[in-house]
Parts: structure tokens; sequence; C-alpha cells
């Protein structure tokens, strides 16, 4: 089937009315295909995964991959610009019929939604710091700024290492404009993210080790057996196919459909 891409931001404010409105409630596989489209949220900030498009819309390994659950699926994707804190309560309200949006698993997540059985791309989380900088790791920045974008799996994972001093960003690419005026000494993201800002002329710099491995899964409403069903099939051949393989090289120049060696 064709896509159609809408790059429609959703904000939280309107996204809390749309909640307390009580119009919305979860929909599955059957409720989408009688609509004929389903609505996939991302933040749109993400680049290289989801990001603004020349051509209009948003572009990115994100999209393509919900691009392709769609044709598999047989609907047409309406992929909605949101705001990344958002995404989860707008899945459990019936506003997006699930998320393509590079989240990763966490307990307190599990609690709202569902997952993808497999993730759909393998990655790590890695420090970057200004070019020159003598930051040897995360240790060395004790009581400096660091950086994150809001509502991430990085913030959680900042707190998990004790760090003392973290500053919230809307996303990486305001995240980076931060790092590049010195508001903060370091940002915490996406190894493959970072590598490909570096590319596009970001003067930045990986700073040791990853600090954690990470992996990243389509997220949907629970109690959506069927719709749960059809995305982990669709994953599964895509993987299989070499699909996705194709898809992260295309964004990223490197294979993340399966977790590194």
């Amino acid at each position: 089937m064709s896509t159609t891409i809408k790059s429609r931001t959703i904000k939280t404010a309107a996204l809390c009315a749309l909640l307390l409105s009580g119009l919305a409630h979860a929909t599955d596989l059957a409720q989408i295909k009688q609509k004929g489209v389903m609505t996939v949220a991302m933040s749109g900030e993400y680049p290289p995964f989801s990001q603004p498009s020349l051509k209009g819309g948003l572009e990115g390994f994100d999209v393509d991959v919900a691009n392709e659950l769609g044709k598999r699926m047989g609907v047409k994707v309406n992929v909605v610009k949101t705001e990344f804190p958002s995404i989860i309560a707008g899945i459990q309200a019936g506003i997006f019929d699930l998320a393509v949006a590079s989240q990763g698993k966490t307990p307190e997540r599990a609690k709202a939604v569902d997952f993808s059985d497999a993730p759909y791309y393998y990655d790590g989380v890695q420090l970057f710091a200004p070019l020159g900088s003598k930051a040897t790791g995360l240790a060395s920045l004790k009581g400096q700024p660091v950086g994150v974008a809001l509502g991430t799996t990085f913030e959680a994972t900042l707190k998990e290492k004790g760090h003392d001093k973290i500053v919230s960003y809307s996303g990486e690419q305001e995240g980076f404009l931060a790092l590049a005026a010195g508001r903060v000494q370091a940002f915490l993201t996406e190894k493959s993210v970072g590598a490909v800002a570096i590319q596009k002329g970001v003067k930045m710099m990986p700073v040791g080790p990853v600090v954690a491995s990470d992996a990243t899964y389509v997220t949907f409403a629970k109690n959506s057996p069927a719709l749960a069903a059809a995305v982990n099939k669709a994953l599964n051949d895509m993987r299989a196919d070499g699909t996705l393989k194709k898809i992260s090289m295309k964004w990223v120049g490197l294979d993340l459909s399966v977790p590194s060696k």
C-alpha cells in the first residue's frame, strides 16, 4: 500500500487535553485496518532516526521502519511528530496506534505499553564532549553539567551512574547546540547518533567507553494482541530478508539490525 507522511506536531498540553476528554481509546489491528491508516509517533528531533525532511514531513531510520511496517500490514502510514515524553501517554489514549521512536525498554514504560518481541535496532550509550575536552569519561565530569534529551533512558542512565548535574533538552539538536555553546561539558546519547552528527560537522568527540548497551523497540497499547502479532511478524521478516540492515546502512552506515559482537 502507498504511504502518506504528515509531520503534525502534538504538544504535551494538547495531548493532556485529549486524554482528559476521554474521547481517545487504544486500538487494535482490526480498527486500524478499518481506518486504513496507522498513526505512528516519533519525536522528529533525533537525527538520523527521525528529522525534518527538505521535502516536508519527516525522514530517517524510524520513518523508513514505520513505512515498511505499514506496507507489510497493508495500511497507509501517518507519521506524527510529537514531543518525546508524550509518546507513551498518546499510545495509551489511542491517539497514536504505535510508536517507532527509538524507545528503549524500561520497567516503568512496560507498565504503560507493550513492546515488540525483539528490538528493531541495537546500539550503545556514548558520552560526547567538545573537541579538545580533557574529559576521560563520566567520572571525570563529576559536578559538571552533562546534557541529555528529556524523558529518555539516557537521563535515567546518568542518574543510575550517580551523576549529580543533569541538564535536559528537547532533543539531540538542542543538546548539541548547548554543547557547542559551553552550557554543558558533555552530552549523552546513542553512539550512532553522535557518530552521524560528527560526520555532518558537529564539533565533538566520543569520550570513554560505551556507558551501556542499548536496544530500541516498537511500542503499542496493551491488550492489542493482533497488532502485536502483526508488528512482530513484520519485524522478524524485515530482519530475515535484510530490510532492517538496508535501512540501517542507508541512515547510519552500520548494520544495527543485529547486536554488535
